[in-house]
């Protein structure tokens, strides 16, 4: 028996004979002369060894290999037509899975509404979403744990890395000053930095790209406020500040998180304090096709449709690469 030597266009044959009840109309179903298809019968049969259809001019039947025969035939075409069209569909971009390490302000602002339009697009696409910190997002980028990383770029540290990294800039999002709603501060329409300086402040932890940034504001312009006090998570550095114990400052995509009753979000004064949003990839890292499909849409995306926190000016991507 040399089963292993028969081809899947000999069992499409050997199928469409079984289905079609004969070989006239299989031929003719198949586009290809009886002939060919009583050879292709008959080298099938002489490599399983035994009769798999019982035939004459006027009968023709499946003998019981020959039943057994088609109905391995079937499992077969069917499997590689599932696996063959899967694979299409991954090399196509609509399948699989995209892994994306962000920071959890954007988890929860920012990429939701992309997500959806993402998946509309490609609904077989498995998208899987992690938040950390802004150092903890390259670490996983450099692992290679992730497909994409969106992110800050602040000019202090991710571009130090810029040998490493490919930097793609997205969206500016302008600082403003945390203030309890019962503090003086709140009835006026801008903060000035400098009115920090006297004033207790509620930091970020030392891992935020926000603390970068806002200690940079701060001590670059000599600003010492009177007391700081340290918050990791961005629910606590609002639940503090409404609760009278500081102000602080945040960019715009971190706001919607510290909403709480008791807080106002106000511009500062002059030139404004920014923080750089973008995408970041290994350089030489070959991207996945769902990775690919994102950047696309990225580079498309209606900034309306992102619902865009006040004073965030969009840049968006220049794509170039195809799906």
């Amino acid at each position: 028996m040399r089963i292993d030597r028969i081809t899947l266009d000999q069992l499409r044959i050997i199928t469409a004979i079984a289905e079609h009840g004969g070989f006239s109309r299989a031929a003719e179903f198949l586009n290809q002369s009886q002939s060919n298809l009583s050879r292709t019968a008959s080298l099938v049969e002489r490599h399983v060894g035994v009769k798999l259809f019982d035939r004459t001019t006027r009968h023709f039947s499946l003998t019981d290999e020959g039943v057994q025969f088609v109905q391995m035939a079937r499992n077969i075409l069917e499997f590689h037509k599932r696996e063959t069209n899967y694979f299409q569909d991954y090399v196509r971009g609509v399948n699989g899975v995209l892994r994306i390490a962000t920071l959890p302000s954007l988890a929860a602002t920012f990429l939701p509404s992309l997500i959806v339009k993402f998946r509309a697009q490609f609904p077989d696409v498995r998208v899987e979403v992690t938040d950390f910190t802004a150092e903890e997002v390259l670490s996983r980028a450099v692992e290679g744990t992730i497909d994409l990383s969106i992110t800050a770029i602040d000019a202090d540290y991710v571009r130090d890395q810029s040998n490493r990294f490919d930097l793609e800039p997205l969206a500016t999002e302008e600082f403003f000053c945390i203030v309890p709603s019962e503090h003086n501060f709140a009835q006026q329409e801008e903060v000035s930095w400098a009115q920090l300086r006297e004033e207790p402040f509620v930091s970020f932890g030392e891992s935020s790209s926000v603390r970068r940034i806002v200690d940079r504001a701060l001590y670059g312009n000599d600003i010492q406020p009177s007391q700081i006090v340290t918050a990791r998570s961005v629910s606590s550095v609002a639940g503090m500040c409404a609760a009278g114990i500081g102000l602080s400052a945040a960019p715009g995509f971190v706001l919607p998180l510290m909403n709480v009753q008791g807080l106002v979000f106000k511009p500062f004064t002059g030139v404004p304090i920014t923080r750089t949003i973008g995408l970041v990839t290994p350089k030489e890292k070959t991207l996945s096709k769902p990775a690919i499909a994102f950047k696309e849409l990225l580079s498309r995306i209606d900034p309306q449709d992102l619902r865009l926190p006040p004073r965030t000016l969009w840049h968006g991507l220049d794509v170039c690469e195809h799906l």
